[in-house]
């Protein structure tokens, strides 16, 4: 019975002309969340502009802080990833765009990336974004959290730090005209369109590094501190560096060794509110510490 069953179901298949779809693999069920450094971790750089229209950015930028890493305990791969056309130095290419791509294309394609190389295979990852590279990583995890259409089905990304990273908007982006510019411009629709609380189908930790010798993306801004301002993101984790310390848009993400003054707010100790550190660690050692632990800072 149930071979003529089949036989008759293909027989109306084939009659019909339909085509049926072979069934998706199965995703891999997402690893343990752990404290480690382990994953192979995103780097993902900030806008670039050119008047050209041909924008580049240089993947050793990120040199500095990969070498601490790797110092500290880091045993993975570490994608540098390269999104404009003139990009170079970059391990990891996901498009080949001048001025004209949006952040949420940039973000797709990078959810892509991660899926097809990681999540399909149950592994996860961490990421690092500096300024747009922030909203970047956050718009991958957004576009999957709601099911957007033509976005993978699923994340693991475990823990993303996130350097001066205009989650709120900065007003420098008035003064340019590309989209991205648009879309890092205060109240823009697409930070509107961001998750307030970006979460990876493992789950995702996030902390904003911002600093107060910042000139291009306020502190206010990097750390997200108005609930009702768009593109608000309700991070477990939030620190900024004190002024007069040379930590500017363009030095902060380069600054590995030191002692520095900062404060720093923890959502696990949320009734503690914002606590200094007069030696606290630097820039980068903080990102590699947050990547490592998801639960206990």
């Amino acid at each position: 019975m149930r071979k003529s069953l089949a036989a008759l179901l293909a027989a109306l298949v084939a009659a019909s002309g339909l085509i049926l779809a072979p069934a998706s693999p199965a995703l891999a069920a997402p690893p343990k969340r752990n404290d480690g450094l382990g994953e192979p971790i995103y780097w993902v750089h900030g806008i670039q502009i050119s008047a050209t229209g041909h924008p580049k950015a240089d993947c050793k930028q990120w040199d500095t802080a990969i070498k601490a890493y790797r110092a500290r305990g880091a045993t993975a791969e570490q994608n540098t990833v390269a999104f404009y056309k003139g990009d170079k130095n970059c391990n990891s290419r996901i498009g080949s765009y001048e001025n004209g791509v949006s952040i949420k294309e940039l973000g797709r394609k990078l959810a892509w990336d991660i899926y097809n190389r990681y999540t399909k295979n149950g592994r996860s990852v961490d990421a690092v974004g500096h300024s747009m590279g922030g909203l970047i990583i956050r718009a991958a995890i957004t576009g999957v959290q709601k099911k957007t259409k033509n976005w993978p089905p699923a994340l693991y990304i475990e823990d993303v730090v996130t350097i001066g990273t205009p989650h709120t908007g900065t007003n420098w982006a008035r003064s340019y005209n590309t989209q991205q510019a648009k879309d890092m411009r205060p109240g823009s629709s697409f930070l509107k369109w961001l998750n307030k609380n970006p979460q990876s189908t493992q789950g995702t930790d996030w902390t904003l590094i911002g600093s107060e010798g910042d000139k291009i993306v306020p502190w206010k801004s990097s750390v997200s501190t108005s609930g009702s301002a768009a593109g608000y993101l309700a991070a477990g984790h939030k620190v900024v560096f004190h002024q007069g310390q040379g930590l500017t848009h363009t030095a902060i993400y380069k600054k590995a060794s030191g002692k520095y003054k900062s404060r720093y707010w923890n959502k696990r100790a949320e009734k503690s509110g914002w606590i200094t550190q007069t030696k606290g660690e630097s820039p980068i050692v903080v990102a590699r510490n947050a990547n490592y632990s998801w639960r206990l800072w």
